[in-house]
């Protein structure tokens, strides 16, 4: 009798199982790989080659980091990007999706005196864009991608030594912000 009830419980408990299985929709689960809302990638380039080609440039020890839009201190930050200072030639940064500008502190030759200051080369650059949420499902919610605006896109605030060459400065290459593939932003040093 007990053996009985095994059986029948263990095929009510597969049958169950099987329903809820077959019950799920596609938009009830989000799979891993599915798109997210993009980062803006910054490669940097090098503003002294007379080669006419484009030459990728490494910054020394570049730290970045997010400046608090809810202040007018630029002093104040958000979120360092990295955990450490890199020597790179790229680098991806996200953008705030509930606001049209992003301000980004880049630190070339980064690092801490003995009191814990900052020494190095600051560039303070915002980001002008639109956004434009985009419904992917239920149980993905939304993404957000963006648009550069073209006349001022990308603008670095002039403080007399900057790092980022003035001649050629800042360029958005590619205005949609809709993946990770491509280069959006190119900045000469």
């Amino acid at each position: 009798m007990i053996k009985k009830y095994s059986v029948l419980g263990s095929i009510l408990c597969l049958l169950i199982l099987t329903s809820l299985f077959f019950s799920c929709e596609k938009d009830d689960i989000c799979v891993e790989g599915t798109i997210t809302t993009p980062l803006l990638v910054i490669e940097f380039f090098d503003a002294n080659n007379t080669s006419g080609e484009e030459v990728a440039k490494n910054v020394t020890k570049l730290w970045v980091e997010a400046v608090n839009p809810n202040t007018d201190d630029n002093g104040v930050i958000v979120d360092p990007i990295q955990l450490s200072p890199q020597t790179t030639n790229t680098v991806s940064i996200p953008l705030r999706t509930q606001d049209d500008s992003t301000q980004y502190r880049f630190i070339s030759n980064y690092e801490l005196d003995d009191m814990g200051g900052q020494l190095g080369n600051e560039d303070i650059i915002t980001f002008n864009y639109t956004t434009r949420e985009i419904f992917l499902s239920r149980a993905c919610g939304y993404i957000t991608n963006y648009t550069m605006n073209v006349s001022n896109g990308a603008v670095v605030t002039d403080d007399g030594n900057n790092w980022i060459n003035p001649a050629f400065g800042i360029q958005v290459s590619e205005i949609n912000i809709q993946n990770e593939n491509v280069t959006h932003v190119k900045i000469y040093h």
